[in-house]
């Protein structure tokens, strides 16, 4: 699965001055301070993203897909057609992976959840299961379980709070269940193991994280090297596929998938895809 045999939008590959220009330019926002990192100063984080879902609702695009005309698209930029073709791009892809991963899953819970987008999508793919939206912000559990009111269950789906800094372990995952996190685990920058433990702890069937992963970067690319400034300038997560190799060596995960989307914005991949199970 996932995004080498999805279509890549249209559109005219910059020139290598244009290419070259672009990347300075990056570069330079780089070094000018605007971009804040996430992760260190975890309260600070959760206020902001407490606003960003306030105002947000599952049928609104969540602010991590771009609406620029500016795409990667093979470690190179290109000036699409038209704008919103992130938009257009990540929605083929995310009907691609719930269907291969999650069609056997009775249960999808979405860490990280935001507004909800996602969900949605999984709901009108499998109306039947079972769907739990879990955020650190209240506003997101409490905006997911007002706009999703017409399924609501009480065990169909549902929001609840969950920290991936403090796991609440009373929160089992039901037999054979599907975790999904997109864009999310990248807010941790490099105390995501708490939550990893938790995962261990609860054995679901299967674990797909979309997420930016520095570590599968060329850092002799200069598309690439604008992705990994950034990366680490923001300070999301880092070291994860080293420690899922020792743990599959150790023989206490079985990795799955391993495959970066060599498709994102302006500043980064964010839809690389890392697939693994418990054993």
């Amino acid at each position: 699965m996932t995004a080498e045999h999805l279509q890549m939008p249209e559109g005219i590959p910059l020139s290598p001055t244009e290419e070259l220009a672009l990347c300075q330019e990056i570069l330079a926002e780089m070094q000018s301070g605007q971009f804040q990192p996430i992760g260190r100063a975890p309260e600070q984080n959760r206020s902001h993203w407490e606003e960003v879902w306030k105002h947000s609702s599952p049928i609104k695009v969540p602010p991590y897909v771009s609406p620029l005309n500016i795409v990667r698209v093979n470690q190179h930029f290109l000036r699409t057609r038209k704008c919103n073709q992130e938009l257009h791009w990540y929605k083929r892809f995310r009907k691609d992976l719930l269907t291969t991963y999650f069609k056997s899953s009775p249960a999808i819970y979405e860490f990280g959840c935001g507004n909800g987008w996602n969900l949605l999508a999984a709901h009108e793919l499998y109306p039947a299961k079972k769907l739990v939206g879990l955020d650190w912000a209240q506003s997101a559990v409490d905006r997911l379980n007002n706009s999703f009111g017409p399924y609501w269950t009480g065990e169909r789906i549902r929001g609840q709070v969950f920290d991936f800094f403090h796991p609440d372990y009373d929160l089992k995952l039901a037999p054979g269940s599907g975790v999904l996190t997109v864009g999310a685990l990248e807010q941790t920058g490099q105390n995501w193991g708490a939550f990893l433990e938790y995962l261990l702890a609860n054995h679901p069937a299967i674990c797909v994280h979309v997420e930016p992963i520095v570590e599968w970067y060329d850092s002799k690319n200069l598309v690439d090297l604008t992705a990994i400034d950034y990366h680490l300038i923001r300070n999301y997560w880092q070291g994860f596929p080293a420690r899922m190799a020792a743990l599959e060596a150790a023989g206490k995960v079985e990795i799955l998938e391993q495959k970066r989307s060599y498709f994102g914005s302006k500043y980064l991949e964010g839809y690389s895809c890392f697939v693994w199970r418990p054993i």
